[in-house]
């Protein structure tokens, strides 16, 4: 089997005699290597915090149909304000943070 590389000069030629998938000392990998006993993997706690976020992201709806309602029955009232100041400040903000992310 080979794998196509875009890197010049790097061989990606996996071994095709001898594999197994349920086996992985069938393709010639120790099942331990020497001297890497007692290895352990440790995950940043951190990590459960995105997870937590992660969920709880996922149960919010990505619309406010209330708030969206209450918006129409204020324009269809005619009592719906709009704040330019505000609305120039925020297009402004957003402005800066894509001319910062193109800059990276």
């Amino acid at each position: 089997m080979k794998i196509q590389s875009n890197v010049p000069g790097v061989d990606t030629t996996l071994p095709t005699s001898g594999v197994a998938r349920s086996d992985s000392r069938k393709v010639g990998v120790p099942a331990t290597e020497p001297g890497r006993e007692g290895d352990t993997v440790r995950i940043d706690p951190r990590a459960s915090l995105l997870s937590a976020a992660e969920a709880s992201l996922a149960d919010a709806p990505a619309i406010d149909s209330t708030r969206i309602d209450e918006i129409k029955r204020a324009i269809a009232e005619g009592r719906f304000e709009v704040d330019s100041a505000r609305v120039a400040d925020r297009l402004l903000g957003s402005v800066r943070d894509l001319l910062l992310t193109r800059g990276d």
